[in-house]
């Protein structure tokens, strides 16, 4: 089933007025840390982000979402006094309350987030490399409910209750679910997915997730698709018992939505991508609603599957070798033989490795293989200088190596990344000409075994993903209205590249004359940012009037230049009232751009160290607005909270 052609095409064009041809460039500002800058420890036992399993094979585009997760949820107001939330390292729910007046910060664990472990079921193709544990993500519906999902394709709808006489808060479970997509005979597990957008409409809880295609059908019969694409699932439970859960449509492309925004009266979104989405599924009057899932019995199914899961770690092979001397790190990676170079992702960053291979979606590898690495801006052990520190690939072999020049050239390193991960030094230089003799041994027992079609795929291992992360970034964005029925309305085409969308601001319906507005967005123009309100038009009677409307509101000067310049962005947002844009990079730094309405020379800079002490190795996992009206930004690092107010 495809996509109906679209009713309306919207231009995305900047308004000459609000541009600044003389804009010369920010001004540094001081500021000032002391007053302005909170710091509050988490409670035990803190943050610890899951890694990325060596035996998953995730794409680039899935790296790419999973590094900049934003951890950090926000929630409404209770009683003046702003919510979020975040997950501790035992996937419990953590309650943030923020005291606008006092500047103070408490957290109140509420309830665990059950997290079972995939392994895939046996019989169904590619099971265990497809579905992998997404982080878990949560949505504030209300000022006292929320739904979450673990990541695993269990979703849970929770609520809130605050005792007034001691300040604390407790939690109940209304309803719990599985999802199995919208065609649940193809797979019994449960599928992975995250949370894009949730809202109360009427007697309805709307929300849209999205999760990696398991069965990547086009709608073309004479079209072959196998590159990785993702599902974007429009879902309905009601807010009585006895609840039940139903997709009402689902959408199919090649691109993880950068944004997504239900409207205010659920009469549909917008989505926003570098790529279209076709309608692949609707929702008929005959099919019914999804029943609760059994919570005792998925239990005992997590367990088993974390036993198997266990002692299949154990038989796994070491996914690398590694040696050092006093000045750098040599690691060694064995990939399929015939790995074209174009199929290697690696940044070095001076913490950090990104690493990624694209083998295409069935690679041409047994399973004693040991597993294709995949490193998603992973902290080393200590410092490296990433300006002469690079990789080289032995296609032949299939012999990848890694050099890591050492920043300290006195300190010997215990293992390789932060967390350490079991595999130790290898010290006996004998070894390597050991482990590239059984390297050349076994891809040339691997070939003679290949048939010729095969053959032909190790050729070009990457194949149909070899477009997959080219010019990935820089690609012209496409925003579009769907229906609640899943009817393309309207598109927004001609705009650039997609920078970042505002802070949240779940409070604000955005509600008049027929008009609802949505969370704008930052779009690359030349070297500017400029935001574009995104609004829906509800007056049915217009005819002539498109669902969706794009405007250009404001203008951040040499905000796409600047931000082009940052080698570790983390996170990037602007502020809902467009008074700055604020880029989070690496671990220790926030770089906030202001704006001003006139059209001057000079706009001002802060530079924010976020790093308490030299010794600070925390990571920045999450930061939402905790304050529209007074610019507080709340950011969470894996063991702390930091509080920036900019007004």
């Amino acid at each position: 089933m495809s996509n109906n052609g679209s009713k309306y095409t919207v231009p995305i064009k900047p308004i000459r007025d609000l541009l600044n041809p003389k804009f010369e460039g920010y001004k540094l500002k001081v500021f000032d840390e002391n007053s302005r800058l909170l710091h509050f420890r988490l409670p035990p036992p803190g943050i610890t982000l899951s890694k990325i399993p060596t035996n998953k094979k995730l794409s680039y585009k899935e790296i790419l979402s999973r590094s900049h997760f934003n951890h950090l949820f926000k929630g409404f107001e209770i009683k003046e006094k702003v919510i979020c939330f975040y997950f501790d390292s035992e996937n419990f729910v953590v309650l943030v309350e923020y005291d606008m007046v006092t500047s103070n910060i408490v957290t109140h664990r509420l309830l665990k987030i059950q997290q079972p472990n995939y392994s895939g079921n046996a019989g169904e193709k590619n099971s265990s490399h497809q579905l992998y544990s997404n982080y878990s993500s949560l949505r504030a519906l209300s000022s006292n409910l929320i739904l979450v999902t673990n990541g695993s394709g269990e979703f849970v709808l929770v609520q809130i209750t605050k005792n007034d006489d001691t300040n604390l808060y407790s939690s109940e479970i209304l309803y719990q679910v599985g999802f199995q997509g919208h065609s649940p005979k193809l797979h019994s597990n449960y599928i992975p997915c995250v949370l894009l957008d949730g809202r109360i409409v009427g007697d309805d809880i709307l929300f849209i997730v999205y999760n990696r295609a398991l069965n990547p059908m086009s709608s073309d019969p004479t079209k072959e698709v196998q590159n990785v694409i993702f599902d974007i699932s429009l879902l309905q439970i009601p807010l009585t018992p006895p609840f039940g859960m139903k997709i009402i449509h689902v959408l199919r492309g090649p691109d993880i939505p950068l944004y997504c925004s239900i409207e205010f009266n659920g009469t549909g979104y917008v989505i926003g991508s570098n790529s279209e989405y076709e309608v692949v599924y609707k929702l008929s009057t005959q099919e019914d609603t999804m029943e609760p899932m059994d919570i005792e019995n998925d239990q005992k199914s997590a367990e088993q599957n974390e036993k198997s899961t266990t002692v299949q770690e154990i038989k796994n092979t070491s996914p690398y070798i590694w040696t050092q001397t006093p000045t750098d790190i040599t690691i060694y990676f064995q990939l399929p033989r015939g790995t074209p170079k174009t199929a290697i992702h690696c940044n070095f960053s001076q913490t950090h490795l990104s690493l990624t291979v694209n083998l295409g979606d069935t690679p041409p590898y047994t399973t004693e293989h040991p597993p294709i690495p995949c490193y998603a801006f992973t902290r080393l052990f200590d410092l490296i200088d990433p300006s002469v520190s690079l990789w080289t690939i032995e296609p032949t072999i299939g012999l990848l190596t890694l050099h890591l020049e050492k920043q300290d050239h006195k300190t010997r390193w215990s293992h390789v990344f932060q967390h350490d991960d079991g595999v130790f030094e290898t010290l006996d230089p004998n070894e390597f000409a050991e482990f590239r003799e059984r390297l050349e041994k076994f891809t040339a027992d691997a070939n003679e075994q290949l048939n010729q079609s095969e053959f032909k795929r190790l050729q070009h291992p990457i194949g149909h993903e070899m477009e997959e992360s080219i010019d990935y970034e820089g690609q012209s964005s496409i925003f579009m209205w769907f229906d609640r029925d899943g009817s393309l309305s309207a598109k927004a085409s001609g705009g650039n590249e997609f920078l970042c969308k505002q802070f949240e601001n779940l409070e604000n319906t955005g509600f008049s004359d027929n008009i609802s507005s949505l969370p704008s967005v930052c779009l690359k123009s030349d070297v500017d940012g400029i935001v574009y309100s995104i609004r829906h038009s509800t007056d049915s009677s217009i005819s002539v009037v498109s669902p969706l409307i794009m405007t250009h509101v404001a203008t951040f000067n040499a905000f796409a230049f600047v931000q082009a310049s940052k080698r570790e962005k983390r996170f990037m947002y602007h502020d809902p009232e467009n008074r700055f844009a604020i880029i989070l990079e690496g671990d220790h730094r926030a770089f906030v751009y202001r704006r001003h309405e006139s059209c001057e020379n000079h706009d001002e800079q802060f530079v924010i160290e976020l790093a308490v002490n030299s010794n600070d190795d925390s990571e920045i996992i999450g930061l939402q607005m905790v304050s529209i009206e007074n610019a507080h930004i709340m950011i969470l690092k894996s063991n702390s909270i930091m509080l920036i107010k900019l007004l």
